[in-house]
């Protein structure tokens, strides 16, 4: 607020509570005006609930707590940076899938692959992963859909806000597919038709070089017609609102996370065929 006050409001009895149920502490006068506006805004009360949550400020709390009690203070439970800071839409949920165990499920591996990781605001050209290999149409021997990696080399293929700019998508999802080793990950994360683009066609309102709209069902329908029935199984589908503000129209950008995330696992192909 212009004078520097705070109104009190359900808004700010609410949110102060949240800082002091999850966070531990009193809040700020800045932070706090900022998630009751929101609030205020149209934000629910569980989407406050979630984005507290998943915020790197309760993760560390966290953290800290559990290596107070298991007498390993200092010692990271996940093999991810928690001060490492990924770009664009991958840093919004960078936090939330390492407290869920996501990171370290799917993209622990050796060999990850970001594919078409240098987006529209990544000037430092940052993977969105720690130590994963960034590929885009610069990287040597890459032509936008066949990877220069042997086949059954990858332990994870991650890819974020991506497949939606490539126009021959099967045979993108093929390739990605053909790099893994069996019990290797793609994790496909892409906006969502409804909470995103929040119209019904193409094209999009916010990015002109998008080929196709996503809803979970159309994303899993792309991966059936690219690859062999019995040559994966699908491990994960969702659509991540975490903090998405409801309250915001479809003439206004989104605000909060407004994407699917699928993943898929490589498998040993059964000898029998569907009936």
């Amino acid at each position: 607020m212009n004078d520097g006050t705070i109104t009190i409001d359900r808004s700010t009895t609410f949110i102060t509570s949240l800082y002091r149920g999850i966070l531990g502490r009193e809040p700020d006068p800045e932070g706090l005006e900022h998630h009751a506006e929101r609030h205020r805004g149209g934000v629910t009360d569980e989407q406050m609930i979630a984005s507290f949550l998943s915020s790197p400020e309760y993760f560390h709390r966290q953290l800290r707590h559990s290596a107070v009690e298991s007498g390993q203070e200092g010692r990271p439970h996940s093999r991810f940076a928690l001060d490492y800071n990924p770009p664009g839409e991958a840093g919004r949920s960078y936090q939330r899938r390492i407290l869920s165990g996501f990171l370290d499920r799917y993209c622990s591996g050796e060999r990850v692959l970001d594919v078409g990781f240098t987006g529209y605001d990544n000037p430092e050209r940052k993977a969105a992963l720690p130590d994963a290999i960034g590929i885009d149409l610069d990287y040597p021997g890459y032509d936008g859909i066949t990877l220069p990696f042997a086949d059954g080399s990858v332990d994870t293929v991650f890819s974020s806000h991506c497949l939606e700019h490539i126009k021959a998508d099967h045979a993108a999802i093929r390739d990605w597919f053909r790099v893994l080793k069996v019990g290797g990950f793609i994790v496909c994360i892409v906006p969502s038709q409804a909470l995103y683009e929040k119209k019904l066609r193409l094209p999009s309102r916010w990015n002109a070089d998008h080929k196709r709209m996503y809803t979970p069902s159309n994303l899993l329908k792309s991966f059936e017609e690219a690859l062999t029935v019995n040559s994966y199984r699908v491990r994960h589908l969702c659509e991540n609102d975490t903090g998405f503000n409801y309250a915001i129209g479809p003439d206004a950008h989104s605000d909060g996370a407004y994407e699917i995330e699928l993943v898929v696992e490589k498998i040993v192909p059964p000898v029998w065929s569907l009936a």
